[in-house]
């Protein structure tokens, strides 16, 4: 037993002088939070949202513009002068007349109008609802986007912990078949281990670094990914994976009821029908309804005439005129059975019958993904609940294991595989945790609430206590 404290130290010893640095110079710890924030900040994807949710809130605020008049102004000066030989209306001024035939004049011609044309529709009984569907419906989009990358990132946040979890059970491994391979060496050179157990035990090693190098490059591949995702780069870790939060649920029918209508998909789902219906009433509409167009004009014209010699006596010509207009065109044609109004208006219908099926389906699909969710929640618990007594057994093992080899009761290869199962035990306890986190995630997702909101309402009795 005191050899087996001492090939304890010698491990640790191993795994500190293997990463000098690590209490030196401590990569920076993100949080998911801080993930989250930095995602948010560097998503090309939540930018474009972004940008259509700013667009269609602008627009909803903009329905007044639907009834404003089309208004136009035009103005126009000439002037002028007349020298001798010549008349005011040669000169360009007719309205003074011909009759002044002095030898100089000046002379100014101005008109102005002022026009405004507004036109009724009938799909402008509805422009306000579609405005304030589509800007609905551009915040659900953000959301939706905002969901799907805060889901990815949280995935690949927590499968680096895990994958750091791993490590570190693999290098704990590397520094006690290290150790072992130090001492059987010792032995070796004393006349005490013959050549194959040494050889065994050098393989053992040479696979516990490999395991370690091969863990750390599927983590590499995991950060890549994730610095992709948010944005974060350079030397980071994160946070150290949770342990495990054991989850009484209830049947998935109850949760799809408790949660299920204030869902994102449904959401969205109920907001393309609300589109749909009112496209139908907009098409009917616009179908008919008369088109009253009126219209409103106003114009100026005036000129005006001076002689040199006679400055007080100017002569001038002006008029003014105001014009009014209103039509109502009957939409006669569009009401006959095939026409393309009428097509517009049964096409309309048809998209509202679609969209009230896919909303249904939409749901039917939720409810599935809950009870696929809730499944799996289970059965990992159960799972979790085995193999953390296969780990306990692989550890007992390998004890006894080491115990006999310390005797020569067994060979170093039975020794490097007692290990081995630890490691693998270890493993697979670790990947089955990160699994049930991710179907908790996922059921916190689908059920449109936050992941410490599933955990403080569900958690088991056992956790609560």
């Amino acid at each position: 037993m005191k050899q087996r404290f001492k090939k304890i130290w010698s491990a640790l010893i191993v795994l500190i002088v293997s990463s000098p640095l690590a209490f030196a110079s401590a990569p920076p710890v993100v949080t998911l939070d801080e993930a989250i924030e930095a995602a948010e900040e560097n998503s090309i994807s939540l930018e474009s949202a972004r940008i259509t949710l700013s667009n269609a809130m602008r627009n909803a605020d903009a329905v007044m513009k639907t009834f404003m008049p089309d208004i136009s102004a035009t103005a126009s000066l000439t002037t002028g002068a007349a020298f001798p030989g010549q008349n005011p209306a040669s000169a360009g001024f007719p309205s003074i007349g011909d009759s002044i035939s002095e030898p100089a004049f000046l002379g100014l011609t101005a008109s102005a109008s002022l026009n405004a044309e507004f036109s009724f529709t009938g799909n402008m009984i509805t422009d306000g609802r579609t405005r304030q569907l589509q800007k609905e419906g551009a915040m659900l989009s953000y959301d939706s986007t905002w969901s799907s990358l805060e889901e990815a990132i949280t995935t690949a946040y927590w499968n680096i912990a895990a994958q750091d979890a791993a490590i570190k059970s693999a290098e704990l491994a590397l520094a006690d078949a290290q150790s072992q391979y130090d001492n059987a060496l010792e032995s070796y050179d004393n006349g005490l281990v013959d050549e194959l157990s040494l050889l065994q035990l050098r393989l053992a090693l040479k696979n516990a670094e490999m395991q370690v190098r091969t863990l750390q490059d599927r983590r590499s591949i995991m950060v890549s990914a994730f610095s992709d995702l948010t944005g974060i780069e350079g030397d980071f870790s994160v946070s150290e994976f949770p342990g495990l939060t054991t989850l009484s649920l209830p049947a998935p029918e109850d949760l799809f009821t408790q949660y299920g209508e204030n869902t994102l998909d449904v959401k969205i789902a109920r907001n393309n029908l609300k589109t749909a219906e009112n496209n139908v009433d907009t098409a009917k509409l616009s179908t008919y309804v008369p088109v009253i167009s009126a219209s409103v004009g106003y114009s100026y014209s005036g000129s005006g005439f001076q002689k040199y010699q006679d400055k007080l006596n100017p002569y001038s010509n002006n008029s003014h005129s105001l014009t009014g207009t209103v039509a109502v065109t009957l939409p006669i044609s569009s009401m006959l059975p095939g026409s393309s109004s009428s097509m517009s208006i049964k096409d309309a219908e048809d998209n509202a019958r679609i969209q009230a099926l896919s909303l249904q389906s939409t749901k039917d699909t939720l409810l599935e993904s809950i009870r696929e969710d809730v499944i799996a929640i289970n059965q990992y618990q159960s799972n979790i609940t085995i193999l953390d007594e296969a780990l306990e057994t692989a550890k007992m093992s390998y004890e006894l294991a080491s115990q006999s080899y310390d005797a020569g009761l067994m060979t170093a290869d039975d020794l490097s595989s007692a290990r081995n199962d630890v490691l693998t035990a270890e493993i697979n306890l670790l990947n089955t945790e990160l699994s049930h986190l991710q179907s908790c995630y996922s059921l916190s997702f689908n059920l449109g609430i936050d992941i410490n909101e599933l955990f403080t309402s569900y958690a088991s009795s056992e956790e609560n206590a």
